[in-house]
């Protein structure tokens, strides 16, 4: 005998709006092991997914995005919730997480990390990087919605009151479930790291770089500069973060190109576009104008530093600003530093 209907109905659901697959009829979304695949643009494509860390809870989740930066977004405390706006002409049965509320014009906030997507070694999904859904704002009051919230039936006829696809950052509700959820937010983390359609694709025959071994931790996307012996406590002529603070450091030698601990050899990039660590994510009108070093250290910035005793040093022409990513591609041009009287 072939598939019941209901199987097919329960299969559907789970690799159509939730991106997980198994043949299990009785298992909902958020129990499957494994991520469902099909073709994707450019923007879908994560390059550099193998490198995000596995995580089978949240601690070790947040500790992950603070060691990687420009890989991993980290939108899970509740002060950082993201506020779901309601897709107009959906009977509020969908709502889309965008970079402004009630906005749609602005970027959407998408690649939020699927757990089945980066697997334990004992095949489990890391679902540290889960999202949790709430009803009103989680940083005043807003109350968790779990899981099995809205779920109804048992066996091979459950069915869940509310999906979250992480690929759209879109929430899909069900019919009687919708009226329970007025004002959605969402907790998580988002993948932020290169695209097939951001142009950085590792090594390249239009990049010049070179290794050095890193004197602190370095993390891909930040601004590196030499070590001299002007540099108390640090060893001579290996690399560390640069900024427009000083003299001293802003001698920029080029981009992180990977990440390093102390003592560690770093792929530092001296010419060609590469994705480059901002205070934050830029807006598409930006691109076009120069990038200087940043007074924060091992960032970019595309504000003239201004300060007394700071230091003016271009890195780059902007070219890659999308509104989401904190680390654009950049076309790198180093200039000589000019220090602020």
């Amino acid at each position: 005998m072939g598939f019941s209907n209901q199987e097919r109905i329960n299969l559907f659901t789970k690799t159509q709006a939730a991106n997980v697959f198994d043949a299990n009829a009785t298992a909902v979304w958020y129990e499957s092991s494994f991520p469902y695949r099909l073709n994707q643009d450019g923007s879908a494509i994560l390059t550099q997914l193998s490198s995000i860390p596995v995580a089978a809870n949240l601690t070790t989740a947040r500790s992950n995005a603070s060691s990687n930066p420009t890989l991993i977004s980290d939108l899970s405390q509740a002060s950082d919730a993201v506020r779901l706006t309601l897709v107009a002409g959906t009977n509020n049965s969908t709502w889309a997480a965008y970079s402004t509320y009630n906005d749609t014009s602005s970027a959407r906030l998408e690649n939020w990390i699927l757990p089945q997507l980066i697997p334990q070694s004992n095949g489990s999904p890391s679902n540290g990087y889960a999202i949790n859904l709430y009803d009103g704002d989680p940083a005043a009051s807003g109350t968790l919605v779990s899981t099995t919230d809205g779920t109804t039936g048992t066996g091979i006829d459950k069915t869940v009151g509310w999906i979250f696809n992480y690929a759209s950052g879109i929430l899909i509700l069900s019919d009687d479930f919708k009226s329970n959820i007025s004002d959605p937010y969402v907790v998580g983390f988002r993948y932020i790291g290169n695209t097939a359609n951001s142009g950085a694709t590792g090594g390249s025959a239009n990049t010049i770089e070179n290794s050095f071994i890193a004197d602190e931790s370095i993390s891909i996307g930040q601004v590196l500069r030499v070590v001299t012996s002007a540099d108390s406590g640090l060893t001579a002529g290996r690399v560390v973060r640069a900024t427009a603070s000083s003299v001293v450091g802003s001698e920029v030698l080029g981009i992180a190109k990977t990440a390093a601990t102390q003592g560690n050899s770093v792929t530092v990039v001296q010419s060609g576009v590469i994705p480059m660590l901002f205070g934050s994510a830029l807006a598409a009108s930006n691109n076009g104008k120069k990038v200087y070093l940043d007074t924060t250290t091992g960032q970019a910035t595309v504000t003239i530093p201004s300060g007394s005793g700071e230091t003016v040093v271009q890195v780059g022409i902007l070219s890659g600003a999308n509104g989401s990513t904190s680390t654009p591609n950049v076309a790198i041009k180093l200039g000589e530093p000019v220090t602020l009287g």
